[in-house]
This record gives structure tokens, sequence and C-alpha cells, in this order.
């Protein structure tokens, strides 16, 4: 009986795993290059250049995952593989993290047919071990490979002997207890100074470089203020006159354009507002953004751009209305079932329409895609677009869909912070913020704010922190995040 047998056995003895390997037999191995797929075998997943691959150590008992990169390959699941068996960095085993795997392992070939990947390893991976040690082991190349779509179960080759599984191929199901936990995405939070505002019905909020201006409506008054970080100190300030209560916000550079029932910008070098001409679509926006150039927006009228030496000129209606977000040529605009983009210069054309329904998402640009989550149905399932593929592609799934949160872009990561998400009998407000990494297709929770939960809440990124102030439920609090370097 071979060593792994032997300690399976003990395993199913204890009764504390669902599916273990035995081999029936041992023999010697080559350790040459690893060998080409069996014939039929399917093509091992491909995944784009630009995307990272998990591979699964262990820290404190538990599984935990680990990014890799990977050039362009039709052979991803034996780059991640091989990754797997190249053991964590040195910083990783700084923080804790080990492979249970014995280092001196080899792969030796990979198949991927049906659904199950026929792995093939040398026999230094049968090594004696724990129980524990045991269960890892197996779990790290089970969690690696069925990664991929095209991979639900692995089954074990040692030396090219296959291992009689029992039940056949195993899963991620077979090793439930050794699932890692959730790992927060590293940062602090600090709470914000009281602000002497109060709760505002209808606020918005920009970043200037040095502070965070805030507008909104108490009641039937307009307030304005501003808070400072590095003073960590608020200061109300004089707001705009005739705006009313519908407005939207863009910031250019060196003044904030606020447009309602009026228009107005406020230069925080001089701290005065000045009234802007009365643009050519009248009512208060639907859309609105700063190209770099000019501020283009829509109205239930018709559109207009104001360039701050030019005054106002005309656009034509937009294609549609929804979330939106400049990418720095164009602004992509996505409805419930329609997506367009506006370039200044070239008007409107319409674009894939999304795969999935999202009405009341929230758009974000990332430098590549526009991220698309959340929505009046908070579905847990975001979309991105890719202007370059003209294309969508759905996101991993978050383990809270969100209407009503806050979302800024970090340069790195997506942050979600505050709405609600969909339970049994309603609507609830999530435990915790959300973090999305673009090219590991992956979401993290941000640690516990010291906040209460709240719907659309006012939020900027400053270029360190993410600040979140006040809400619906009558709220005028905030706090910052600040992700670890």
């Amino acid at each position: 009986m071979s060593k792994l047998l032997a300690v399976i056995v003990l395993v199913l003895a204890a009764g504390t795993v669902g599916w273990f390997l035995a081999r029936p037999s041992e023999h010697a191995v080559s350790l040459g290059l690893p060998r080409q797929a069996t014939s039929g075998a399917a093509t091992q997943p491909r995944l784009p250049s630009s995307r990272s691959f998990e591979v699964w150590f262990v820290r404190e008992g538990r599984l935990m995952e680990a990014l890799r990169t990977h050039p362009a390959t039709r052979r991803v699941a034996t780059a991640a593989l091989d990754a797997l068996l190249a053991g964590p960095s040195l910083s990783e085993r700084a923080s804790g993290v080990h492979s249970e795997i014995p280092g001196a392992t080899r792969l030796l070939d990979v198949a991927i047919s049906g659904g199950v990947a026929r792995i093939d390893l040398t026999s230094d991976f049968e090594s004696a071990a724990a129980t524990r040690s045991l269960q890892l082991r197996l779990a790290q190349v089970v969690y690696t490979a069925t990664q991929f779509p095209t991979v639900k179960k692995v089954r074990f080759l040692v030396g090219g002997t296959p291992v009689a599984a029992l039940g056949g191929a195993v899963g991620r199901d077979a090793y439930t207890g050794l699932a890692p936990v959730a790992v927060p995405l590293a940062g602090s939070w600090r709470r914000l100074p009281p602000s002497r505002v109060g709760p505002l019905s209808s606020r918005a909020g920009a970043w200037t470089g040095k502070e965070l201006l805030v507008l909104g409506r108490a009641g039937e008054r307009t307030v304005f203020a501003a808070y400072n970080p590095r003073r960590r100190a608020w200061r109300r300030l004089s707001p705009p006159r005739g705006l009313g209560s519908s407005f939207r916000v863009a910031w250019t550079g060196r003044e904030l354009i606020a447009w309602g029932s009026t228009v107005a910008a406020y230069r925080p070098a001089n701290g005065r507002w000045r009234s802007l001409p009365s643009p050519p679509a009248a009512g208060p926006p639907r859309l609105v953004a700063w190209t770099g150039r000019e501020l283009i927006g829509w109205t239930g009228s018709g559109g207009a751009a104001y360039h701050p030496g030019g005054g106002w000129r005309t656009l034509p209606k937009a294609a549609l209305a929804g979330a939106s977000a400049w990418t720095g040529r164009e602004l992509i605009v996505v409805s419930a079932d329609g997506a367009a983009s506006f370039a200044p210069g070239r008007g409107w054309r319409r674009l894939p329409p999304p795969p999935l329904r999202r009405p009341g998402a929230t758009a974000v640009w990332d430098g590549d895609e526009l991220l698309l989550v959340g929505g009046r149905l908070a579905a847990p399932v975001g979309l991105a677009y890719s202007p370059k593929a003209n294309a969508w592609r759905e996101l991993a799934p978050m383990d809270s869909g969100r209407r009503g949160a806050a979302a800024v872009w970090t340069g790195r990561h997506l942050l979600i912070w505050g709405g609600e998400t969909k339970a049994p009998g309603g609507f609830v407000i999530p435990p915790h913020g959300l973090a999305y990494d673009p090219k590991a297709d992956r979401w993290s929770p941000l640690p516990q704010a010291p906040l209460r939960g709240r719907r659309e809440p006012v939020a900027a990124w400053t270029g360190r922190s993410l600040l979140l102030w006040g809400g619906g439920s009558g709220l005028a609090d905030g706090a910052s995040f600040t992700p670890a370097r």
C-alpha cells in the first residue's frame, strides 16, 4: 500500500472528508517535460493576457488565494499549476503563507475533457503527510485547476498511473471545510469630524485635489460646504442662487459647475460663485460630464455643451439616458437594455446592448472598460464593456448585489460602499463594502466601516482615500477608507 493510500485510510476512518484518492501501485517516474494533452482532450482554457490567474496556498490551516500574471498562452491551466508548484513568493512566505505540496513535486501532464482535468504529478506529491496536510495538498490542486470555467473536477494521476478516486473525480465540494474565509481588502477606516452641515435631502460632491466639495438641499435651502482631509476640518461656504432641488455637478480642474434650474461655477481660488448663461437645453440635466475641454449635458429637451471661454452650443438629443461615464474620448451611456456613446465632433452612435438588464446601475470607467454594477434590483452580477473589443463580459458575482451604493475607481480597484442588497423578504443594508479587481475578476469585502449603512452617500476618491459623507435616512456623518499600499 502506498504512503498516500495509508494516509487516506486514516482520513476515511476519521470520517472528515467526503472524497479522497488511492492509487493501486507505485513505480519509477520520469521527470521529463510535461507531455502533450492526450488525443481527444479539450484545449486548455485561454485567458486574455491582461488577466491573472489564482493559485491556492495555505495560511493558518485554510486555503488562501494568490494572484499570478501570465503571458498569452493556450495552456493556461498548465501555467497555473506550474505556478502553484513553484510555491509562495518570499513576501508571501513572510506573511505566513506556505504550501503543503512537497517542493520537489513536478507537473507531468494536464489534459482537460468533459469538465474534468486529468492532472499527472510526480511521485513526490504523495510523500507522507498528516491528515490535515494531505487534505490541504489535494485541495490546493483542485482549487487551482477548477478556477477555469472548463474544469469542474480533477482526476489525479501519480507518475502516469491513474489514481482510483472514491466516487470518481473530485471538485471543490470535497474540501468545503478548507475553503478560504473571504479576506477583506487591506486598509483602514477613520471617521470624519462633524460637518455641522446637517442632513441633505439631495446632494452631490466633487474632489478638487485638495477638498471635498458638498452641495445639497436642506429643506428649501441650498447648502454648500468643503472638507479638507489634511486639516481634518469642514467649512461652510456660500451657496449658488436659484439652483433648485434637482441638479448635477462636474469638476473642471479649476471650477465646480453646478447645473440645475440655473447654472453657476464656483472657483476655490477666490471662493466665489459666478452665474453662467442659460443653456439652450431647458430644465435640469439627466446626464453631465466634463470632457477636459467643455461641459456636456442633456436635459429632457435636448443637449448642450459649455466651453468656459466660449459659451454654450447645442448638441443633438441624447440617444438614451441611464448610467454613464466619460472614458477620456467619449461618454458611454447604458440604459436597462441599450447602450450608446457620444464623442464631441462625431455625435452619438449605438453600441452593442448589455447582455443582462441592469436598470438603475452605476457606471465607472477603469481606464480600459466601463464597469456597470448594481441597479434597482441589486443584481449580484455586474457587466464590463470594452470599447476596444466593442464587447461586453460578465463580472464575477458579488457576495451582495447593491442598489443606491457609492462607487469610485482608485486606479486599481472599484470600491463600492453603502446601498441596499436583496434578501428574502425585501432589501437590507449589507454589512460591508466591496472592492473589485478587474485584472483578477475578483471581489473582496472591505473592512467594516465605522458608519451606519445608508443609500446614496456622497463619495469621492482623493488619490489616496475614499471619502464618504451623508446619505439617505437623514445622516450627516462621514468616514474615509485608505487602502494599504
